[in-house]
């Protein structure tokens, strides 16, 4: 199923886990009570028709803030939610939504089923994100974060063990309790070789930025695990980004422009913070965040570095440098048009193919597609972006 012999692997797919169906049997029994009492919050959300639904699911386990006004209007007195996307079929590529298969809920919780859908649209191997866990840091229990993310490591570690060499996934680093993420990435990096990665926001609960050295054990575990470091974006919920607060709850705006807001403190704050020296073995990559923006960014980044080095005290180079290193990755839209110039700007060994499937944004079954039919991509600069790329970021997809 290989694209010209190279295995297609999609660096950003999804699970929509639900805390009340599938976390029972893996939870701690110490948390049972607790656990009982979310799935009953989540129920009564539900019923009130108040929680954001993607495949019923919900995005947050604390009251969602406003996230859905539409632009033109003052005030919405409560009754809109966030878009399902429900026209996004009709956007990656325009005009062809009637033709396209429709993405199947199930690809959530049965792996015959995703294993199905991932062969429609020439996936070799997924690496799944959770689409809510990050949200536990919520929580004001931080023992019952720490749990729930155990029951959720167990659960996809189960669900990945079922189609092993198409199936992979990445562990939830606690960015809160930082010595419980340290010690939860030890125990599955050591326990199951599905795992190729560990899962970290762009930003911390707690609004640190990525060069805190509150987060540097995380890093030190993943450079001595060689284990990478993949920030991925969330819009418009905990632990909330930049921008949450600042876009007057207007949806449009929110999830055109968080994510790569994110995207761009993250960069920046592990490339002026020095990150990049301090680690000299770990690779880290950013996902979700659209790719388009980078050149920009690092044209930003590189003057301010010139005109004020004093504020970046741990970093010896340029940032475009940084990139040229070959330890940072980025992942793209595939519908982005301005990938070609992203190619020639930057280079081709940096970009991973990334569908986002099945939430609402994605281009799925056609994002391979759009990759392989730029005339501008070189066959190398395709390979590359297709597999070579993510092959090099995750060594343990090699398994």
């Amino acid at each position: 199923m290989s694209w010209n012999g190279t295995p297609v692997i999609d660096l950003d797919s999804h699970v929509v886990e639900r805390a009340d169906r599938f976390y029972g049997d893996y939870l701690d029994p110490a948390y049972q009570e607790a656990y009982q009492q979310l799935c009953e919050a989540i129920k009564r959300q539900g019923d009130a028709g108040n929680a954001y639904s993607l495949f019923g699911s919900r995005t947050s386990i604390i009251e969602p803030v406003e996230a859905g006004r539409p632009l033109g209007r003052r005030d919405t007195f409560g009754l809109t939610r966030r878009s399902g996307m429900e026209g996004g079929r009709k956007a990656f590529p325009p005009g062809r939504a009637d033709a396209l298969p429709p993405i199947r809920p199930e690809v959530s919780w049965d792996v015959k089923t995703r294993v199905e859908d991932m062969d429609r649209a020439r996936v070799d191997v997924g690496v799944l994100y959770p689409t809510h866990v990050s949200s536990y840091c919520a929580l004001r229990d931080a023992g019952f974060e720490n749990a729930l993310y155990r029951a959720y490591h167990r659960w996809v570690a189960d669900f990945c063990g079922q189609a092993p060499t198409r199936l992979k996934w990445t562990v939830v680093a606690n960015m809160r309790d930082v010595a419980a993420g340290v010690a939860e990435v030890r125990h599955w990096a050591h326990r199951d070789p599905n795992l190729v990665g560990i899962y970290i926001s762009p930003q911390a609960p707690d609004g640190k930025l990525l060069d805190n050295p509150d987060l540097y054990p995380l890093y030190e575990v993943a450079q001595e695990l060689d284990l990478p470091l993949l920030a991925h974006g969330g819009t418009a919920r905990p632990p909330y980004g930049p921008g949450t607060f600042d876009l007057d709850g207007a949806w449009f705006l929110l999830h055109s422009f968080a994510n790569p807001w994110a995207g761009m403190a993250a960069l920046g704050a592990l490339i002026g913070g020095g990150i990049f020296e301090m680690f000299p073995a770990l690779r880290v990559a950013i996902i979700e965040t659209g790719g388009g923006w980078l050149p920009l960014a690092l044209d930003r980044l590189d003057t301010h570095y010139l005109m004020s080095p004093g504020h970046v005290p741990n970093l010896t180079r340029l940032p475009r440098e940084v990139l040229a290193e070959g330890r940072y990755f980025h992942a793209i839209d595939t519908w982005e048009r301005s990938l070609p110039f992203c190619v020639q700007e930057l280079g081709e060994d940096l970009w991973l193919f990334a569908t986002d499937w099945p939430h609402g944004d994605t281009a799925w079954p056609e994002s391979l597609d759009q990759v392989v039919a730029r005339p501008e991509l070189t066959e190398r600069a395709k390979r590359k972006i297709l597999g070579e790329n993510a092959l090099r970021l995750c060594p343990r997809l090699r398994a």
